[in-house]
């Protein structure tokens, strides 16, 4: 089941949350990354609680303390370009996080089996052998493009102890096939949203999140 940290745990996920949906909001596209990078960052604080620590020695002017460190940071997986303003926020809390870059792109079209039809071109990988990696996904619709890109990361880049899946606004379904489909994957979420319509893209949701960061696309 995926974890929820929704308006009702926290209400000012919700005020990040009604940015992104809104639609005279959304005219504002640097309160749109904003919102995805304060999500990101919310959601990275929530994850590291859950992360393996070590205590580290600290010499201060008075004295000697201890304090919990992460005893390694996760590996961070953005897909351009809708990803980059959630993940920078990630990046503000995982400061040394290294960072693997995928670029995909689904096919339009009626999704099949709730699954749809991705293209992959460019990625730059690091190495995820025995580590936790965190898919950064504002938008987990049918969750094809995670599942093709981690298919071929795990390929090439080894196979990781714990998935991590932190999405901003998720079809719930699809959360649930994703900790499936891939092992020892959990799924995070801002917002779980009842339905997909007939292309594939999350309802109510907010539309198209690359476009909406970044400018519309040429087709």
């Amino acid at each position: 089941m995926p974890n929820v940290l929704d308006a009702a745990s926290n209400p000012v996920i919700g005020r990040h949350l009604l940015t992104l949906r809104c639609i005279e909001r959304q005219k504002d596209p640097a309160a749109f990354r904003g919102a995805l990078r304060e999500i990101g960052r919310f959601m990275a604080y929530e994850i590291a609680k859950t992360l393996d620590v070590m205590p580290v020695a600290v010499t201060t002017p008075l004295g000697r303390a201890m304090e919990p460190v992460l005893a390694e940071t996760p590996v961070l997986v953005t897909v351009l370009r809708a990803s980059l303003p959630m993940w920078e926020g990630m990046l503000d809390v995982f400061g040394d996080a290294p960072t693997i870059f995928v670029g995909a792109a689904r096919r339009e079209g009626t999704p099949a089996d709730g699954k749809m039809e991705v293209d992959t071109g460019y990625t730059a990988l690091a190495s995820v052998e025995g580590r936790t990696m965190i898919y950064v996904d504002p938008m987990v619709a049918t969750g094809s493009t995670i599942t093709k890109t981690h298919a071929d990361i795990v390929k090439r880049a080894g196979t990781p102890r714990r998935v991590v899946v932190a999405g901003a606004i998720g079809y719930a379904d699809s959360a649930r096939r994703l900790e499936r489909e891939i092992a020892n994957c959990e799924t995070w979420l801002a917002a779980a949203d009842p339905s997909l319509n007939e292309k594939g893209y999350i309802v109510p949701g907010l539309g198209d999140a690359g476009d909406l960061a970044f400018g519309p696309k040429l087709h």
